[in-house]
């Protein structure tokens, strides 16, 4: 291996051991801005050495909550290895290097210290450069003997005998900075990159240059796509490690290196679940600095298996989520609300072992819903989820979704996020038993009154809209089925409902247990499960229709805006 350049003696000569770094100075990092966090690292009266002794992790962390561009103190004191990590990151697009990106990277560097750039380049970055210079640059090469070269102003030359042109113009200020760095480093390894350049072979330096990085980044978890994907292989329970009386179950080894575990990634475990309670109460510092290292591994691990290149600030966060949340319920599956068997639990098991169990248990959800949808009726029916309306439908979807998602409505930007809790697996469980409860309703029902589609698009029926237009037609004493109502039959339906209210909120007390004994599935055994599905289900089904009609004028039904009954269009 080539000798690395020397660090910047300068920043770092006069610093070390100085001052005992402080662990806390790091989390406290977490909940600042980005312009706050980076004013108070640089006023760290030890500086340099606290940037450098970060791990490459949390100094791309740093780096990402400041922002590219505004980190440029920070490039200038950070290590090689931590340069590596952020040209490693963030310069490949799976497997192939992402000029633009690869370009601001290699622009900031040099903008925050071109001689320590430059040396890097010389000892180890050769290969790097050599690839990223053959796909953005042409050179031409003056002859001593042609008196009339003329290359364009497109072309710029340092030495007046190469002449290069970027093939980009947007990166043409950034190679011709690079090439002016390295020619006053040295000369003669400027003309023998140049000269070089022609004997590259790209395909087989792209692949060699690749596969370097994936073993770097391996130490880090970012393991290749198919590797990293059995983060995902659901684990059964009962295999995990609890016993620590017996010798055959020895606890999971610490790191060797405590000075580069990343403290960043866990600081996202907040709160009061047990998984925070319980590393928060930790005592034994080699356990939390194995958790600290294990957590960003198992964070970086799943990144590789969800193939996320174009991340930014939300998508890590939400990954650190995703695995805070996993291990959480895993403990909390097994450990109720005991600190002590929780904290045995992390002491016995890696945490990718826990997060596999703990993503089982949401995976044991699905295959759930996937059995189930195999023998429904709304499915064998050719109905979408959005016949159980948004919240029900919503929760069927992210239940089936590759990665079992919970349906939280507006509280996210989507509506999904992963599962977090055991109560977040249970109300979707809940809402599944709901609607294996009307499913077996809505078949009993369409055996004797087929449904004709013909009344209603597919996609917009819903079952709200089946079960309310049959109610309304029972009680105006008209032919028993799905068919739609006029607007006026709708209205009087109101009416009949709203007898007893002169003025909204509209109560139509009394009307519930009508409307629950209406669809009273005598076929089904009342003390079995799926009846009292069922009768939930209509229970709930009853207060959505409620709360939405109750400020809702007669007069002020629409046909075309219909909810909860169906309304033919005059």
């Amino acid at each position: 291996m080539k000798n690395r350049p020397p660090e910047n003696d300068q920043d770092m000569g006069n610093s070390r051991g100085v001052l005992p770094l402080d662990g806390t100075f790091f989390d406290g990092l977490h909940g600042l801005s980005g312009p706050k966090a980076l004013e108070r690292v640089l006023k760290h009266p030890d500086c340099p050495r606290l940037i450098q002794t970060m791990s490459s992790e949390d100094f791309f962390w740093l780096i990402s909550k400041v922002g590219a561009d505004g980190s440029l103190e920070l490039l200038r004191l950070a290590s090689l290895d931590q340069w590596q990590y952020i040209l490693d990151v963030e310069s490949w697009q799976k497997d192939r290097m992402e000029m633009n990106r690869t370009g601001g990277w290699i622009r900031r560097m040099l903008a925050a210290d071109p001689k320590r750039f430059a040396k890097w380049i010389f000892y180890e970055g050769q290969g790097f450069v050599y690839y990223y210079l053959y796909r953005n640059i042409v050179v031409e090469v003056k002859d001593e003997d042609e008196e009339n070269f003329e290359p364009g102003p497109e072309f710029f030359t340092i030495d007046g005998f190469f002449y290069i042109r970027a093939i980009q113009e947007d990166q043409r200020e950034t190679i011709e900075t690079l090439l002016r760095t390295i020619a006053e480093e040295d000369t003669l390894k400027y003309q023998g990159l140049i000269t070089g350049l022609a004997g590259v072979l790209p395909a087989e330096l792209e692949e060699s240059i690749y596969r370097m990085r994936n073993v770097r980044l391996a130490e880090h978890g970012f393991i290749p796509r198919e590797e990293a994907i059995a983060v995902y292989a659901p684990l059964d329970p009962q295999r995990l490690r609890k016993n620590t009386q017996n010798p055959t179950e020895e606890p999971v080894s610490g790191p060797e290196d405590p000075e580069l575990v990343p403290r960043w990634p866990l600081q996202t475990v907040q709160g009061q679940n047990l998984l925070a309670k319980t590393i928060s109460n930790l005592s034994d510092a080699e356990l939390l600095d194995r958790i600290r290292l294990e957590f960003a591994g198992l964070c970086n691990q799943i990144v590789s298996a969800e193939g996320l290149m174009d991340w930014d600030m939300d998508d890590l966060e939400e990954i650190q989520m995703q695995a805070a949340g996993y291990l959480n319920m895993i403990l909390k599956e097994q450990c109720g609300e005991n600190l002590k068997t929780a904290e045995n639990l992390l002491r016995m098991n890696p945490l990718v072992i826990l997060f596999r169990a703990g993503f089982g248990l949401a995976l044991n959800l699905k295959w759930r819903a996937e059995r189930w949808l195999k023998e429904c009726w709304f499915h064998g029916a050719g109905l979408e989820a959005s016949f159980w309306g948004q919240e029900w439908g919503r929760t069927l979807t992210g239940i089936l979704n590759k990665r079992p998602l919970y349906y939280m409505g507006n509280e996210s930007p989507n509506g999904f996020r992963h599962f977090q809790s055991l109560s977040d697996l249970s109300s979707a469980a809940a809402i599944l038993d709901l609607l294996e409860g009307l499913d077996s309703l809505m078949r009993e029902l369409t055996k004797k009154y087929p449904l004709d589609a013909s009344d209603s698009e597919p996609f917009d029926l819903t079952f709200y809209q089946l079960l309310f237009t049959m109610w309304a037609r029972e009680l105006l004493e008209l032919e028993s089925g799905f068919k739609s109502v006029s607007l006026e039959q709708a209205k009087g339906f109101l009416s009949l409902l709203r007898a007893g209210d002169t003025e909204p909120p509209y109560r139509m007390f009394g009307f519930e247990e009508r409307f629950l004994k209406a669809f009273e599935t005598p076929a089904l055994d009342p003390e079995s499960n799926t009846s009292k599905n069922l009768r939930d289900a209509l229970a709930q089904t009853w207060r959505d229709f409620s709360d939405e009609m109750e400020t809702v004028p007669t007069d002020a039904l629409d046909a075309k805006y219909s909810k909860y009954i169906l309304i033919t269009a005059s």
